[in-house]
């Protein structure tokens, strides 16, 4: 009877389009690592708290006020750590371009042409700040972490940058599941195209597993959430979808 259950549970997730259930059903670790990187305010840190119970949560936000919502979000919750710093490509210091909607604060100056495409939403600086940053490897060599089930990353426009300073683990495919925001419109001087992305990932083997959330403007692609998987991540999944009676 559990097993049945298990099978109807992954059948139904298969059937989903929140990304979150997607990633339940694609990590079977039970007390996954998990880094959120870009928590702001705290709210995919909840979710993942709340489908995976057991699970160590290292939450990343260098912009102070949206850090002390977040203590006061999930700092109580164990095993949840706060890290008030940014991920980058490298260790040391950098300027932080703080907009009036925090949620589009950035590591990049935003770009004069964003206005022409996400309009009232476009980030508009009032200020900069200097945050303290240190790159993937470096923070896992410094906790011990070999493994980690899910990074997940929204930090407008500076993901290929935390990729970059995971060359490490990437390399030995020791991140299992990728789930991060492409901004696909002009918004952010020195963002990345989706190619770039697409051949970092290709060049250590890594696989889009699928695209969520697509925002759009007058037709064109502003920006999309997808989920990028290691082959052993997508090996083990299509394991255990095979013993799903069709």
């Amino acid at each position: 009877m559990l097993k049945h259950r298990k099978r109807r549970n992954l059948r139904l997730g298969l059937k989903s389009r929140d990304p979150f259930v997607i990633m339940r059903r694609l990590v079977d670790a039970e007390a996954p690592l998990i880094l959120d990187v870009g928590a702001h305010i705290g709210l995919a840190a909840t979710r993942f708290r709340e489908l995976f119970p057991r699970a160590t949560i290292h939450c990343f936000e260098p912009f102070p006020e949206s850090f002390e919502i977040l203590e006061k979000a999930v700092g109580e919750l164990s095993p949840i750590q706060l890290h008030n710093l940014a991920l980058a490509a490298t260790e040391g210091q950098a300027d932080f371009s703080v907009n009036r909607n925090s949620a589009t604060n950035s590591l990049l100056a935003s770009d004069d042409s964003a206005e022409m495409y996400w309009r009232s939403d476009a980030p508009s600086t009032t200020g900069t700040l200097t945050v303290p940053t240190a790159s993937l490897d470096a923070f896992a060599r410094e906790h011990s972490i070999a493994q980690i089930e899910i990074l997940k990353m929204d930090v407008q426009g500076g993901e290929y940058d935390v990729l970059k300073g995971a060359a490490e683990l990437l390399g030995r495919r020791a991140i299992g599941l990728i789930y991060m925001e492409l901004i696909t419109a002009p918004t952010y001087i020195g963002q990345r195209r989706i190619r770039e992305y697409l051949e970092l990932f290709d060049a250590v083997g890594y696989e889009v597993f699928d695209l969520y959330n697509f925002g759009r403007s007058d037709g064109r692609l502003l920006q999309t959430d997808v989920i990028v998987v290691s082959p052993e991540t997508l090996a083990r999944y299509e394991q255990r979808l095979s013993l799903i009676p069709s």
